[in-house]
């Protein structure tokens, strides 16, 4: 019997958009006579190679289902991830194998759009087997990798950064509340969930950590200047109004290290020599095919030049 195979990217889509919006509600109805499915209720068989449906010759196996799920983007992967979702999975890949037995009924394959379809796909593989094949010996080496680090160590330093807490309030009045609260012995973090009115006072006025230039210049100078623990004397007026500034944390200024950056490396460097193989491959190819642009004045060699230059002088 065939094994169902792999949907192409076009049917693929199509899946999703026929039951993308009613997965949650998916049909566990008996299948058609003809379509042999394993029972909405059944738990997902282990075995990978485990027959899930028939169709006519065809056999769908768990493997398939799998195929398909690992397609798709992780959201919709968490969401069909399930006894309901493999169902609705399975369902359209039975769907897709009946309209696969409907246009051999009709040969399609005759049709003529069909011929030219097919010629083109037929084309963007060998073209993207061909890009794989010249791109398949590529690779960096740890050496590479250390010696780009070394050479561009600027590019990987963190700059110094604070994590400060506010408490935002409009006016004087305002804030003389917020000191009162304060003196009192309420917490910085309750008298901001109390007082400020910025969002983050759902977060006890916490910030998260930020570097220079990220916030308005008073609040940034106020905040880069006070020490860990501190809470700011007098209130920092900006745009947004009067804050109280608490300094949490900071964190002096420093250099990834190599470990932490190395995938980074590896892709960015792979890919500049991707890049180099692909342009020098073209090259290639438009000396040995020669490449015409019609309507474009080609530029002359410098042989093509020389040979005009005597030419000229033998008139």
């Amino acid at each position: 019997m065939k094994v169902f195979r792999t949907l192409s990217s076009a049917l693929l889509v199509l899946l999703l958009l026929v039951f993308a919006a009613g997965a949650e509600t998916a049909k566990t109805g008996d299948p058609a006579p003809e379509v042999k499915a394993a029972p909405s209720e059944a738990k997902a068989p282990a075995d990978p190679q485990t027959v899930m449906a028939r169709v006519g010759e065809t056999e769908i196996r768990l493997k398939d289902v799998r195929e398909i799920l690992g397609r798709l983007d992780p959201q919709r992967a968490a969401m069909y991830d399930n006894e309901m979702g493999h169902r609705a999975i399975l369902e359209e890949m039975v769907n897709m194998e009946l309209f696969l037995l409907l246009g051999r009924e009709l040969e399609v394959e005759k049709d003529p759009g069909f011929v030219e379809m097919l010629e083109s796909v037929k084309k963007d593989i060998i073209r993207r087997f061909a890009i794989d094949r010249v791109m398949k010996d590529v690779k960096v080496t740890p050496e590479e990798i250390a010696e780009f680090y070394e050479k561009n160590t600027e590019n990987f330093t963190v700059p110094e950064s604070v994590r400060a807490s506010h408490i935002l309030v409009s006016g004087d009045q305002e804030m003389e509340k917020v000191r009162e609260d304060l003196k009192a012995g309420m917490s910085f973090e309750d008298a901001a969930k109390k007082h400020s009115v910025c969002p983050s006072k759902e977060q006890g006025g916490d910030l998260g950590y930020f570097s220079k230039g990220q916030m308005v210049k008073e609040f940034e100078d106020a905040a880069f200047a006070m020490k860990v623990g501190d809470v700011s004397a007098e209130p920092v007026k900006t745009q947004f109004g009067l804050h109280l500034i608490k300094l949490v944390e900071k964190k002096d200024a420093s250099v990834r290290p190599l470990e932490e950056v190395r995938a980074e490396l590896v892709e960015a460097l792979e890919n500049d020599k991707k890049g180099k193989i692909y342009q020098d491959e073209l090259a290639r190819l438009r000396e040995k095919y020669k490449v015409e642009i019609v309507g474009e004045k080609k530029e002359e060699t410098k042989e093509e030049v020389k040979e005009e230059k005597a030419r000229e002088a033998g008139k």
